[in-house]
Order: C-alpha cells, then sequence, then structure tokens
C-alpha cells in the first residue's frame, strides 16, 4: 500500500513565483489545482497560513481551547495511554497552517499528532517531535491510513472541498478506533446581525445590507454550484446522526457566533473578533477568483472586496458568523 507524502515544508519557499507554486501544487496533485488552492496561489502560502493562524486563535478564544469543553473527558479519556491504547494518534484533515496539529501535539505529547492537506504546510512555530504533516487529498486517499489507526480524528473548516460528506464520514469512522472522538467544525457563509439574526438585505440601498454579507452570499452560491454538498454544512450532526446506527455510541454539538471584528463589550469576543477581522481581510482576496468563474464580473468582485475591506476596518458594522460544532464517539463494541 502506498504512504501519504510528507509535507515538504522546507521546500516550497514564500516568495516562490505564483506560476512556479501552481506547478509545483499541480505536479504534486496531479494536475488537480482548484479554487481551493486559490488562497496559496494568489497570496503566497505564508501568508494564507498566517490568515489560518488569527482564524484558529479566534476559534480557541470563543471555545476556549483547542476544543470544547464539553467533549474534554471523551478526548482525554481516548487520549489515555493503556496497555491497550500505546500509541494514542490524532489526525487533522485540513490542518491549513498545522496550528491545531502543534499545538494539540504540545498538549498531549503521548500521542502522534498527523496534520493533513492538498498543499505543503509552512507553520509558523517549530513542529515537535509527535508532529507530522502529510500531503493527501481527502476525497480519495484516505484508504492510505489503515482502518483503527486514529484515536481523534479533527475537521475544522474544510468541508467546502469534500465532494460527499458521508463517504468521507464513513473513512473516518474505519479510521477512528474503538472509542475514538470525530470532532467538526464548520460555518455556513451567512451573516447575522447584532441582534444575531440572519442577514437578508441584498442590495446597497437596502436596511441592514452589509458588503461582507453580499460577498458571503454570492460566495456561498458559487460554493454550492461548485459542490452541492455544501447545502447541507449545518447539518453535520443530523448527518453523523443519520449515519448506520451502530455508527456512533454519541453524537452531540451546539453552534455559537462569531463577532467579525472587536465591537464586542466581552473581551473574550473582542479580541476573537479582532482577530477573525483580521483574518476576513485577508480572505477577501482569495475568494475571488470563485465568484469571477461563477460569473460576477472581474470589477464587480474588485469592488466587493475594496467595500468588505473598509467595512471591516472601519468597525462600525456589527454582524456575526455562525459556527457550528459537532462531535462524536465510535462505539467501543466495533
Amino acid at each position: 500500500m502506498s504512504k501519504p507524502v510528507p509535507s515538504p515544508t522546507s521546500e516550497l519557499p514564500d516568495d516562490l513565483n505564483p506560476q512556479v507554486r501552481q506547478a509545483v501544487l499541480r505536479e504534486l496533485h496531479g494536475g488537480k489545482v482548484n479554487a481551493l488552492t486559490d488562497a496559496y496561489l494568489l497570496t503566497g502560502d505564508a501568508e494564507e497560513h498566517a490568515r489560518l493562524d488569527a482564524q484558529h486563535n479566534a476559534i480557541a478564544l470563543m471555545l476556549g481551547g483547542l476544543f470544547p469543553e464539553q467533549a474534554r473527558s471523551m478526548i482525554e479519556a481516548t487520549l489515555q495511554s493503556s496497555g491497550g491504547n500505546p500509541n494514542p494518534s490524532i489526525l487533522d484533515i485540513g490542518t491549513g497552517s498545522g496550528a491545531w496539529a502543534i499545538a494539540m501535539a504540545k498538549q498531549f505529547p503521548d500521542a502522534n499528532v498527523v496534520g493533513l492537506d492538498l498543499v505543503p504546510v509552512n507553520a509558523s512555530s517549530k513542529p515537535p517531535s509527535n508532529c507530522r504533516f502529510d500531503i493527501c487529498n481527502a476525497n480519495e486517499e484516505l484508504d492510505l491510513y489503515p482502518s483503527g489507526s486514529f484515536n481523534i480524528v479533527h475537521i475544522r473548516l474544510t468541508l467546502q472541498g469534500v465532494k460527499d460528506y458521508y463517504q468521507l464520514f464513513d473513512q473516518v469512522h474505519r479510521m477512528l478506533r474503538p472509542g475514538g472522538v470525530l470532532l467538526v467544525l464548520e460555518a455556513a457563509f451567512a451573516v447575522f446581525d447584532a441582534n444575531k439574526v440572519l442577514i437578508r438585505a441584498e442590495k446597497p440601498n437596502d436596511p441592514g445590507f452589509t458588503w461582507y454579507h453580499h460577498s458571503a452570499s454570492v460566495f456561498n452560491e458559487a460554493t454550492k454550484a461548485r459542490n452541492p454538498s455544501f447545502a447541507d454544512i449545518e447539518r453535520v450532526g443530523d448527518l453523523l446522526s443519520g449515519m448506520v446506527s451502530d455508527s456512533w455510541e454519541s453524537v452531540s454539538g451546539f453552534s455559537f457566533f462569531m463577532p467579525l471584528g472587536p465591537w464586542p463589550s466581552d473581551p473574550v469576543e473582542r479580541q476573537a473578533g479582532e482577530l477573525m477581522r483580521n483574518s476576513l481581510l485577508s480572505a477577501i482576496v482569495s475568494i475571488r477568483p470563485a465568484l469571477v468563474s461563477f460569473g460576477v464580473a472581474p470589477e464587480e468582485a474588485d469592488r466587493n472586496a475594496r467595500e468588505v475591506k473598509v467595512e471591516l476596518k472601519g468597525g462600525k458594522v456589527q454582524q456575526y458568523l455562525k459556527f457550528y460544532q459537532s462531535w462524536a464517539v465510535k462505539k467501543v463494541s466495533d
């Protein structure tokens, strides 16, 4: 059986010419480079990974750590070293900048942590010895990992690039050890106002209109056109519960609102909001190709980006994104 390709973190320089970078990525992925890697091609992986680090820190603040407190006992139990579980292992699918994988490797030094992504990881800090990164396509290559390999599988803001959620979750279930935990955190491209009510205004003159909502709405439609599975992004918990009845011991979850700016009075939300705003200021550039390929005129896509940057930097518009945190525990009897 072939093995996942180790991520050559030092072989893809930050200042690599975008055309050369694209050729490298096409070679790595058999010619399969699409809108999901545009952020790396347009901004350079170092800048994109810095954005992902800010996003990671914002989410960690809102969760109160690397994972929800409600799942702590299950996570710590499955990572407990014992005679029957001497080498606990963690898989981070869509690891991005590798921030979560590195932090988990430090928090659980007895566990082996694998970060998986389509492109090489350019981590902002040196991974500890119990952490490695693989280049792997989660849509097609998870068979490379043996059954019962991991105690925890973590998926965060990755499902927009997954073609078949049921197939992915079946693979995760196969890779998990009995009692293992799946953690999934996703967000729909929907924007909520200061009262946490879904914004529906579509035109600049409509009451409650925001440019970020406008851009997110178009990007949402573009993403669903490219990947119809994305329509189920808010239903991950339901999809897991709907799998074969003997798949999971339990499925749980909750949602939370992430402020898009440092306007909340709560100090944690204020800090998280500033981090998320900074992340979005970089992300707005990377979604341009998806908007244009969807049929948005280039000049309109450029205007959207300019207006979103002004809006987010101004800090006068109070708006939220909604995140959905789910987790499932594999039955011990499997």
